[in-house]
């Protein structure tokens, strides 16, 4: 039987694919649809966007910045959908499907909460290495999706909740990572989670590498204080499903068995492991001398690019894999890109949020976040 679908799309001052997503969803041939605009700080744009849609969609517009989960959830209140789907303003909806939301709407006939395959616009180099940290997110859901049917945080960008299924968890918190909060939320009451790989929606990564460390900034204090608040939660779930979880750990934090790994394995095993086998092969090539007369140093260097190399092609195999059975984007060279540099950079943003929140315990974070 069909169900009214009320769509929510958030939006701070202004988004340049805001007029396009709009357009979009009301094209969509399912019928029974409303659609909320939630605009903090409007601008003379967004103003401009409101007036060319009105009486067609609900332009609800916040003079001062209430933060999104206050938008959410008050836009929420004044819906009547029995789905709630949750979109960002930066976004494309999958053109190649006949009715996107029709689909969302059949997922959720098996499910009381949904996840759709998100892909980066590939329009940089930067873009097109943020598409790999997306393709992690959307490996661990598709994986939770077909193993345990329950997740433990989302990726906010686009997702759908039956409407019983939100208010008996209470709707969003006011958290800085209310995506992960609700996931985690939603694990503990046992609702049932898909993973809809064959519905897509299309992000745009951060417009400079300036945006993007502020995003992941606030992303990295997100998980800090989420990891803060249900650490024994989490430690609960790893134990009783270690086989799936930790898993899906190191397909969204790749970076992380690499530094275990250095930190871990002592410097005397690689000694014995490459001295010997250095000083044999310098018998018939002198050049090996030099290096073998500065054992340490020659030994620090062959140990981090043996862990690198090795570590590289495990995960290249796993991802090209992975990416295939998705049907996700994926090059090898920009994969070693992602994995030597972009997903070190973003694993030691979080260690340093999580040393923040948890360790210091500093309050003042900064982060420019209005929930």
């Amino acid at each position: 039987m069909p169900c009214k679908i009320s769509i929510f799309i958030p939006v701070y001052r202004e988004s340049s694919l805001l007029e396009g997503l709009v357009r979009r969803l009301l094209e969509d041939p399912y019928k029974d649809k409303e659609i909320f605009v939630i605009i903090d700080e409007p601008t003379p744009e967004s103003l401009r966007l409101a007036r060319s849609f009105e009486g067609k969609v609900d332009f609800i517009l916040n003079g001062k910045r209430k933060g999104k989960v206050n938008a959410l959830n008050e836009a929420v209140k004044r819906s009547s959908g029995d789905v709630l789907l949750f979109l960002d303003s930066d976004l494309h909806v999958d053109l190649e499907s006949k009715s996107f939301l029709e689909d969302i709407a059949t997922g959720l006939e098996e499910a009381d909460l949904v996840d759709v395959k998100k892909e980066v616009i590939r329009e940089s180099l930067k873009a097109r290495l943020v598409s790999y940290d997306y393709l992690g997110f959307n490996i661990a859901s598709w994986l939770l999706s077909r193993t345990l049917k329950r997740c433990l945080g989302l990726n906010g960008a686009t997702f759908a909740i039956r409407r019983d299924a939100f208010e008996d968890l209470g709707g969003f918190r006011r958290v800085v990572s209310e995506d992960l909060d609700i996931g985690v939320r939603a694990f503990l009451k046992g609702l049932k989670f898909k993973y809809l790989e064959d519905v897509k929606v299309q992000v745009k990564a951060p417009s400079s590498w300036g945006e993007w460390f502020k995003q992941r900034k606030r992303w990295g204090i997100g998980i800090a204080l989420w990891l803060k608040e249900n650490f024994r939660v989490l430690i609960r779930a790893v134990s009783e499903y270690p086989t799936i979880l930790l898993p899906s750990l190191l397909l969204v934090f790749p970076s992380l068995p690499l530094l275990m790994m250095s930190l871990i394995v002592p410097d005397e095993f690689y000694m014995k492991a490459l001295y010997i086998p250095l000083l044999l092969l310098s018998t018939h090539f002198s050049l090996l001398l030099p290096p073998i007369a500065l054992t340490s140093t020659t030994i620090f260097l062959a140990r981090n690019l043996f862990l690198s190399i090795g570590s590289l092609g495990i995960y290249s195999f796993i991802y090209y894999l992975l990416a295939q059975k998705i049907k996700y984007t994926f090059n090898p060279l920009e994969f070693a890109l992602f994995y030597l540099l972009y997903s070190t950079l973003w694993l030691m943003i979080v260690i340093v949020s999580i040393i923040k929140v948890c360790v210091l315990k500093q309050e003042d974070l900064s982060i420019d976040w209005k929930t």
